[in-house]
């Protein structure tokens, strides 16, 4: 990890923390996991001195055979997905406009945010001023037009309510097709992904199963006064759905496979902006590049492949490539 200020690293500390709060993990172990170099162990230990004593006991320290860990301890935080910023600084914008629409984090972000902002050096302050300006209303929303941010909000809100309170919700939803539902909804988790926010749900039809909502594609939410009891299998069923890959159209229940495609080097760049799942690792060769994960082969990533066209080529696995041939036959046929 490159060199970072105090504030920083406390914003990417607190950060790995949330999103691996079931999780305790020593000071060597969170160093481990975030490449910080070993001669910052002293500054990481203050840092979690720092983090343990903001009001409100959103970090804990454990004890346990004489060794410290440390867990986040955050009520509800398990039902947002946050997504993979590099930019320690977006982490932070991210987290500020959290706190305008997350009624359950809402005095955390406030306290960390003033704590970690000030510890900012200037320039960084400066930065995350400008980022908090252009993306405070967009970087939920993919730059929508103000009016459909506002009722986006309102609808992410009471869904958010749903969720703290496990209540049902009325959701007016249009699909792939265009119809419009109306229907009660039994929300379970907010998702982000590739920029676009989803409402992951588990059905009623067929109880194990979860799928999910496309937050802007929601015409209306409205809270009920039927409750409905969560079971935990169900939230981790989603989790595992989305660290697969597998949560849009993927199996209910995902086998994440090796995957290795080649490309050329020329979308080098376009690869690092926007990579298909937080696995991803490019490898520059001297000809190409190989991009490697671990997903499940579904309809998207053969969807995320051709929208590439020739550029990529994939290596392995052999049903992906012969998903991908089907498809093309198909295209020839058409065209033709």
């Amino acid at each position: 990890m490159e060199n970072l200020t105090r504030g920083e690293r406390m914003v990417r500390i607190f950060v790995f923390l949330l999103a691996h709060y079931n999780n305790r993990y020593s000071v060597t172990e969170i160093m481990h996991n975030m490449d910080i170099p070993e001669g910052e162990l002293r500054n990481v230990q203050r840092d979690m001195l720092a983090l343990i004593d903001i009001p409100g006991g959103y970090i804990e320290r454990h004890t346990e055979y004489g060794k410290i860990y440390y867990q986040a301890n955050v009520p509800k935080a398990d039902k947002l997905v946050f997504p993979e910023f590099s930019d320690t600084l977006l982490h932070l914008v991210f987290l500020k406009r959290i706190a305008n629409i997350y009624p359950a984090s809402a005095s955390l972000v406030t306290d960390l945010t003033v704590q970690i902002s000030g510890n900012l050096p200037k320039k960084s302050q400066d930065t995350l001023s400008q980022l908090s300006s252009a993306l405070n209303n967009r970087i939920l929303f993919m730059g929508s037009a103000p009016g459909v941010d506002e009722d986006s909000t309102k609808n992410l809100y009471t869904i958010l309510r749903a969720i703290r309170e496990h209540r049902k919700v009325q959701v007016q939803y249009t699909d792939n097709w265009g119809n419009v539902t109306d229907k009660p909804r039994v929300p379970l988790m907010v998702v982000v992904h590739q920029g676009d926010i989803y409402i992951g749900c588990v059905s009623q039809s067929h109880p194990g199963s979860t799928y999910a909502l496309k937050l802007c594609r929601i015409k209306s939410a409205k809270l009920t006064r039927e409750q409905f009891v969560e079971n935990p299998k169900d939230v981790e069923s989603l989790r595992t759905r989305i660290r697969s890959g597998a949560l849009l159209l993927g199996e209910q229940s995902p086998k994440s496979e090796d995957v290795s495609i080649l490309f050329k080097k020329q979308i080098w760049n376009t690869l690092k902006e926007r990579p298909y799942h937080p696995s991803m690792h490019i490898e520059e060769r001297k000809n190409d590049l190989r991009v490697t994960m671990n997903v499940e082969v579904n309809d998207m990533l053969k969807q995320w492949v051709m929208f590439f066209g020739n550029i990529a080529t994939v290596e392995k696995p052999q049903k992906l490539r012969n998903m991908i041939l089907e498809t093309a036959k198909q295209l020839v046929q058409k065209y033709e």
